[in-house]
């Protein structure tokens, strides 16, 4: 192991253990307390450090900080390092010898409370720590004094921070520098050695830190990077070791980290689907030992030449972090993928965790049932898929009832039952072999601030991570994204496998020094080209020549034209008569959608129109995607909300402009199957896509379809050319000298190690909008085969916030399973002046009875409940 000849602190020698010290206190299920010892908890401690060390193979993760941060540092100096990291996690706790915290939180009436009063121990730790390691960062001297004396005090603030979460560094500074000059503080009187000796004066620390962090910024600028990780990464490593050891003490050992050390089965089950049989088919195919059971011109010919060539290129690019990933819609991206994870697996040992990223909770959905479907439906692996997002119900963990720690057994607990410390533990911690999450999770455990945030990081090292949809991510980020993965793959072993229908190529936004990103598809453009591709759809510009003020009336008039034509035509052979049309705004959508009806009804056309916009629940957007995927004779209006994640087949659309590459999100939505010959889609424009996209690069004018070179970009699946614009455009902003420079973050905000502006600077979406969530109860909804009725599953939601007779972990369980059901009746909506009527109030959940009159033609409309709302107001 990589501690393995490092010193720890010793505990013994330097406090006066004359009166026991206590960690915790656990209260069992009849009322009796135990205590338990400071030195049994910190034991613990590391020997939870050790067992998820050798779990999740961190050895080689400690290597590379080393090599990244000290690797030129002399042996003793390195050795010396890795004492100061080692330690940082048993000193964690020393603070606890703080009388105060002795009496008042332990109860500990061994020890007498100082005047001070003051309870905390996660400073007086961070201060023990530093004062004891000052003498021998002050050994060395030069360069490796200075590396040293900065790690020192780095790991000290993350100390201080365990119980907290990351803010305020130069306070800290201040604070420390202030304390380890005067003379022992009365709250750390157990603590042997002085506090005074060494630095004689204040100041120095703050100064030294200063002149390292100047030198630094002159001199290895983008070294922010791997000690921002560096600093993640330990204090992720300390609060989940903590914790880990605080809920053996409470509620029993914790037995499985969700690894994935076997993927024989994995394999297995999904060598044995009938799709990558069918592919392996084909491969043997090409040397004419069988037959491919695929003609020239269907589509898995192509499907299986693009499994295999980024199989190929991937096997040699193995030792590689990151990779990107480019194939059109409908090409079998997912499929792909799963092989590509699982060679990773075979080809290094030490990776043992795969995680899918997706930008919507659609997508996360849908590509669970991929994913089992594609491993055979092999139930263990199934059950081994776990969605973890914002609206998903916790995995339910069982357990025998002889588990309880005070080891007695009911009859009612012989049965299994649900193990909610162990349940919460688990998704906490992403206890699981494979996790589909959201990027707004992801990138908080990236750059959160918080404990919480940073629990599973430790198991995102040696991770095979998928992120779909890259080119949904704000591009003003781009740049910062593309240095921080990069950081983060080589540092924790990761494996990144970053695809898209239309990938940007991120490279270009790398460091000069970085290395190349391996593409796995050498050149996209013979599958974009193929007919199968290419002409799945053609593109019609002809609406764009209309002004705003007809193009309604005449789009109107072009779909039920395009419906009518699609009806019992012999020239639409295999076409079921469903048309999409997309807007930009939901007000334009829903108003289009109640004239259409009045048009179609008025000149006697039966046709079933529905409409889709980012305000229906999950229960109406299921409806309408199955009805949608099912029937025949069809009108589908909807927003941008259709364009990814949604996997549906139309024989025609017709879109508002808007990104260029949100234009081919589009188009995958139209002739999906590619099996229908004559498959259109119309564009036009209407409403402007300035405010949606605030500070996006594509929204230029001259960027999008208005303009003809993106048409033919466009017609010619030619994203590499457009997105060589946007690059350089970024690239050039990232240079300026304005708030956007890229290395005045890194000086002013990395270097100074910021955390709390990184994550409001990396943040995905802007949560400034000030929406509210209404809970609207009306009829019953039925979810998956029951009948919920809303008023009930209110009242219940209410009862269990109100029921302080069970634990924590077990109402944090049960109020995510309530959370899964309750989003099928909630709706955002943007209200900053909602004034509470008494219908019913959680934070910031707001209860009111459904009304027709904000529901018109079925459908939630914001401005109507708003003029409803304030209509009433008035009564």
């Amino acid at each position: 192991m990589y501690f393995d000849q490092i010193p720890l602190f010793n505990f013994k020698e330097n406090f006066n253990t004359t009166a026991p010290f206590h960690a915790h206190l656990s209260e069992d299920r009849h009322g009796n307390i135990k205590s338990e010892l400071l030195e049994e908890h910190i034991d613990l401690t590391m020997s939870y450090f050790a067992k998820l060390c050798a779990e999740k193979n961190l050895d080689p993760i400690f290597h590379h900080f080393e090599i990244q941060l000290v690797g030129d540092l002399s042996d003793p100096a390195k050795a010396l390092w890795q004492e100061l990291l080692y330690n940082a996690i048993y000193a964690h706790d020393l603070g606890k010898t703080n009388p105060n915290f002795q009496c008042q939180k332990m109860k500990n009436h061994a020890h007498q409370a100082t005047l001070s009063k003051n309870t905390n121990h996660s400073y007086f730790s961070a201060l023990i720590y530093a004062n004891h390691y000052l003498n021998k960062v002050f050994v060395f001297k030069g360069k490796e004094q200075r590396i040293l004396f900065f790690t020192l005090v780095f790991n000290a603030y993350i100390i201080s921070k365990h119980h907290g979460y990351l803010s305020n560094f130069p306070d800290f500074l201040e604070k420390i520098d202030q304390d380890l000059v005067n003379e022992k503080p009365d709250d750390c009187i157990f603590y042997m050695e002085p506090f005074h000796g060494i630095l004689k004066k204040p100041g120095i620390i703050e100064q030294s830190h200063h002149k390292i962090l100047t030198d630094l910024k002159r001199n290895e600028l983008w070294k922010s990077i791997p000690w921002i990780i560096y600093g993640r990464f330990l204090f992720g490593l300390l609060v989940s070791c903590d914790f880990y050891a605080t809920s053996d003490f409470m509620n029993g050992p914790i037995q499985n980290f969700g690894t994935l050390n076997d993927i024989s089965n994995y394999l297995t089950a999904f060598n044995q689907s009938p799709i990558t049989q069918n592919i392996h088919k084909h491969q043997l195919s090409k040397d004419r030992t069988i037959v491919s059971p695929f003609g020239k011109d269907d589509i898995n010919t192509l499907r299986s030449e693009l499994f295999l060539e980024a199989e190929e290129n991937l096997l040699k690019n193995s030792n590689e972090s990151l990779f990107f990933f480019e194939a059109p819609t409908g090409s079998g991206k997912t499929n792909t993928s799963i092989n590509l994870a699982l060679k990773l697996l075979e080809s290094d040992s030490r990776l043992n965790k795969i995680t899918y990223v997706f930008p919507f909770n659609t997508l996360v959905e849908q590509t669970k049932s991929s994913l089992i479907s594609a491993f055979n439906a092999d139930p263990i692996i199934a059950d081994a898929i776990t969605v973890v997002n914002g609206i998903t119900s916790i995995k339910a963990l069982t357990t025998p009832g002889s588990d309880y720690p005070d080891g007695e057994l009911y009859e009612s607990d012989k049965e299994l039952r649900t193990d909610y410390e162990q349940s919460l533990l688990a998704r906490q911690f992403l206890h699981y072999p494979m996790v589909l999450t959201t990027h707004v999770n992801f990138f908080n455990t990236l750059f959160g601030t918080d404990r919480e945030s940073v629990f599973p990081l430790a198991h995102l090292a040696n991770s095979v991570i998928i992120m779909d949809e890259i080119q949904s991510y704000p591009n003003h980020l781009w740049k910062e994204i593309i240095l921080f993965l990069q950081d983060y793959a080589q540092l924790l072993n990761m494996r990144i496998i970053i695809m898209s229908a239309t990938l940007p190529d991120l490279g270009q936004l790398s460091l000069d020094d970085a290395p190349s990103v391996p593409r796995l598809i050498k050149d996209p453009q013979r599958y974009y080209q193929h007919p199968l591709f290419k002409d799945r759809v053609s593109l019609d510009f002809s609406l764009l020549k209309y002004d705003r003020e007809t193009i309604l009336d005449k789009l109107l008039d072009k779909i039920i034209e395009t419906s009518l034509a699609l009806e019992n035509n012999p020239d639409f052979i295999g076409f079921e008569n469903k048309v999409l049309i997309e807007f930009i705004r939901k007000s334009t959508a829903l108003d289009f959608f109640a004239r259409l009806n009045d048009k179609l009804s008025s000149r006697g056309i039966n046709r079933e129109v529905l409409c889709m916009t980012g305000d229906d629940n999950k229960a109406e957007r299921k409806r309408i995607i199955e009805k949608v995927r099912t029937g025949k004779n069809l009108i589908l209006v909807a927003t941008q909300v259709i364009e990814a994640g949604v996997d549906i087949d139309m024989d025609m659309g017709f879109k508002d402009i808007s990104l260029f590459d949100a234009e081919e999100q589009f188009l995958g939505r139209i002739n999906r199957s590619c099996k229908k010959k004559g498959a259109k889609v119309f564009f036009f424009n209407y409403d402007p896509a300035d405010l949606l996209y605030r500070n996006d690069f594509r929204k230029q004018e001259h960027l999008t379809i208005q303009d003809q070179t993106m048409w033919n970009l466009l017609e010619n699946k030619n994203f590499t050319a457009f997105y060589d614009i946007i690059l350089k455009e970024i690239n050039a902003s990232k240079q300026a000298y304005n708030e956007s420079n890229i290395e005045n973050f890194a000086r002013e905000t990395l270097w100074n190690f910021n955390y709390f502006e990184l994550q409001k600077h990396m943040k995905l979406i802007d949560d400034n909008r000030q929406e509210i969530s209404l809970f609207i109860c009306g009829d019953p909804v039925e979810i998956e085969g029951i009948l919920i009725d809303s008023d009930a599953l209110w009242n219940d939601y209410i009862d269990l916030l109100k029921d302080n007779s069970i634990g924590y972990a077990e109402k944090r369980v049960r109020l995510s399973n309530f959370s899964e059901k309750m989003d099928y009746f909630i709706y955002q909506i943007s209200m900053p002046n909602y004034s509470f009527d008494n219908q019913g109030q959680i934070g910031d959940l707001y209860r009111c009875e459904r009304d027709e009159a904000f529901f018109p033609n079925g459908k939630f409309d914001r401005n109507a409940f708003r003029a409803h709302h304030e209509n009433n107001l008035f009564l």
